[in-house]
């Protein structure tokens, strides 16, 4: 049975770059922008409670979540639409709308990170709980935050596989991944079209190709601290595993 996500939307982000247009916006030369997040397994979409099978073991999720930082998407006109200001909380259901419009421009590519940047990660434990409902860097269910002295947790995977083989996904595994060490920095140069009115950005993250040269019957678990190689194993794998589109 798929699991209802409990987790905080994303909260709207301000959309700030040059454009020549009024700020009627409907124009015929603006669009806006959202983002979205998807998951996948291969061709399969990935929801939560539903089983799947990655390198011939059936496993299902509980919570898949990670954060985005440092986002800039330029433009084939030479625009560039920069949030990297703003972290986005990548999860199932989760989108961002940006306020405001842009030039209809193709982008051309992109730069961002998987992570939290150092100084926001080794913020003090008021700092942290005195963030408002809904900032993503805030309190999470399921939690992103270790504690004030470890930080966040980058990227976040919960589930169960089935490691006897018998078709029921018994054992839980746990994949998270924090501190400085586990940022990942990635760039894209691909064509995404932008057209007249609402346009979507998606970033793909394919847990199959994650968790490529893992053995979920026998490697269960990282907190990264206490299985460094699996983690930066994940780590790395994000370079093929996530896509934007």
């Amino acid at each position: 049975m798929k699991t209802v996500f409990k987790g905080l939307l994303v909260a709207s982000i301000v959309l700030a770059i040059g454009c020549n247009k009024d700020s009627d916006d409907d124009g015929p030369d603006t669009a806006s922008l959202v983002l979205d997040f998807s998951f996948k397994s291969g061709a399969e979409d990935v929801a939560l409670g539903e089983t799947y099978t990655i390198n011939g073991t059936a496993i299902d999720f509980e919570a898949i979540n990670y954060y985005v930082g440092g986002l800039k998407l330029t433009q084939e006109n030479g625009n560039t639409v920069d949030i990297g200001n703003q972290y986005l909380l990548a999860g199932i259901g989760n989108t961002a709308s940006l306020q405001g419009t842009l030039e209809i421009s193709n982008f051309s590519d992109a730069v961002f990170f998987v992570g939290v940047d150092e100084t926001t990660n080794a913020q003090t434990e008021a700092d942290f709980t005195s963030r408002p409902p809904g900032d993503p860097l805030g309190i999470q269910d399921p939690a992103m935050h270790w504690n004030w002295m470890t930080g966040y947790k980058f990227l976040r995977i919960d589930g169960n596989v089935d490691v006897d083989g018998d078709g029921t996904t018994e054992t839980p595994v746990a994949y998270h991944l924090g501190s400085a060490a586990m940022l990942k920095n990635l760039s894209f140069t691909e064509t995404i079209s932008i057209s007249k009115g609402a346009n979507t950005v998606t970033f793909e993250l394919d847990l199959a190709k994650l968790f490529a040269n893992v053995d979920l019957t026998t490697e269960l678990d990282t907190h990264t601290g206490n299985n460094l190689p699996l983690a930066e194993r994940l780590r790395d794998n994000l370079e093929q595993a996530l896509d934007l589109k």
